[in-house]
């Protein structure tokens, strides 16, 4: 963690699967500012069927919950940009993460 600045890409790769639900959330909430990750959601949005339903003479749409796109398990990886509100998540999940520059 010490060789990464902040302004520069970073590699983040899952070493061990958080026990805690916060550094769990934490890692979902850093994956998925990952281009790819994004791409796939978006992709998964409008796939999603949604229901026109009338409510006080305008028509509205339900969406159903939005289902994860992907899951922190060991091995998986990202590529991030390296801003500083990044870099402190990632020292709270330091024992879980190996981060490498990209």
């Amino acid at each position: 963690m010490a060789e990464v600045k902040p302004g520069q890409w970073v590699s983040i790769k899952v070493v061990s699967r958080p026990r805690a639900a916060a550094r769990v959330k934490t890692l979902m909430r850093l994956f998925n500012q990952d281009l790819k990750n994004q791409k796939a959601r978006e992709r998964q949005n409008r796939a999603r069927p949604s229901r026109e339903h009338r409510r006080g003479g305008r028509m509205w749409q339900d969406h159903p919950t939005r289902l994860p796109v992907l899951k922190i398990e060991k091995g998986a990886t990202c590529r991030l940009f390296a801003s500083v509100d990044v870099l402190r998540d990632l020292e709270s999940v330091g024992k879980n993460v190996e981060i490498t520059p990209a």
